[in-house]
């Protein structure tokens, strides 16, 4: 039992530091992690509201039809946001991609 504690002391301080580094290259503005990672957020937002469509759980019940319907629009015209706005990320993504390259490639004729 003490060999199980402390492989999980181990498991949780390098899970620990592995996740410290993950968030200090979110943070740098010009890191392809970061790019990445607004984007893979910017679907899992969208999928988390299309998800709470079917969901009991509501801002406005929908005890009341019509009225009760307006809070599951929002989400799906936040989802449609969500979606189109990480499109645009992968877009601006794949150009900084596309200069990185022109310029290496420039560099290297030179």
């Amino acid at each position: 039992m003490a060999e199980f504690f402390s492989f999980l002391k181990v498991f949780l301080i390098c899970g620990t530091v592995l996740i410290l580094a993950f968030m200090a290259l979110l943070s740098l503005p010009q890191s392809k992690l970061r790019a990445v990672g607004l984007e893979l957020a910017k679907y899992a937002m969208a999928a988390g509201l299309l998800l709470l469509i079917p969901s009991p759980v509501d801002l406005i019940p929908d005890v009341v039809p019509g009225i009760g319907w307006l809070d599951d629009v929002g989400y799906v015209v936040a989802a449609i946001a969500s979606v189109r706005s990480a499109l645009g990320e992968r877009k601006k993504r794949l150009l900084y991609d596309e200069l990185e390259v022109q310029e290496l490639q420039d560099r290297t004729r030179k």
